[in-house]
């Protein structure tokens, strides 16, 4: 059996602080070996396996919003893995210090080299927030850099805003 994928998760993604602006942002995660919750051969070719992971992981950068830090988070995944390929795809749920929650939906893929996985790109996007991050949208991508041990370093970025999407300009109609 394969060592467990670290997909992504983690992606603490960024909290939000203007409403209605676009705010960049980045922060990086420390993750521990994932939990292998199941593992099955796909059945159609050697070394093709589906795994269902959880996961936790610690912001080692605390990223800031509304007066809040980023504290944790923990994801569940789908991870689907070849002899030379690995995807995933899942959700993610971050906690802040003030007990506010946002939410993630990822995906990724990475080259599998002598059975393990290499460097892993993904993008994600907010589904949603509690407390001051209601209404929380936005998006980015990130890097899962695997440690030999099946720890994981997770590199995030990207845009996000919270409060009320801004309203679009169209040209109101002409009077005759």
């Amino acid at each position: 059996m394969k060592a467990p994928i670290m997909s992504i998760t983690g992606l603490a993604f960024l909290l939000a602080s203007t409403a209605g602006a676009q705010t960049k942002v980045s922060g990086q995660q420390q993750c521990p070996k994932p939990e292998v919750v199941g593992t099955s051969e796909a059945g159609d070719r050697a070394g093709h396996t589906m795994t269902l992971q959880k996961l936790s992981c610690t912001w080692s950068t605390a990223l800031e919003m509304e007066g809040a830090k980023s504290k944790d988070g923990a994801s569940v995944t789908f991870v689907e893995m070849s002899s030379v390929r690995t995807t995933s795809n899942g959700t993610y749920v971050g906690n802040m210090d003030n007990g506010d929650k946002f939410f993630v939906n990822f995906h990724d893929s990475g080259a599998v080299k002598d059975g393990k996985p290499q460097d892993i790109k993904g993008t994600w996007m907010y589904t949603g927030g509690t407390g001051k991050l209601k209404g929380i949208r936005g998006k980015g991508t990130y890097t899962v850099t695997p440690n030999e041990d099946g720890s994981a370093v997770v590199d995030v970025q990207g845009d996000y805003a919270v409060g009320p999407p801004a309203k679009s300009k169209e040209a109101a109609p002409k009077a005759n």
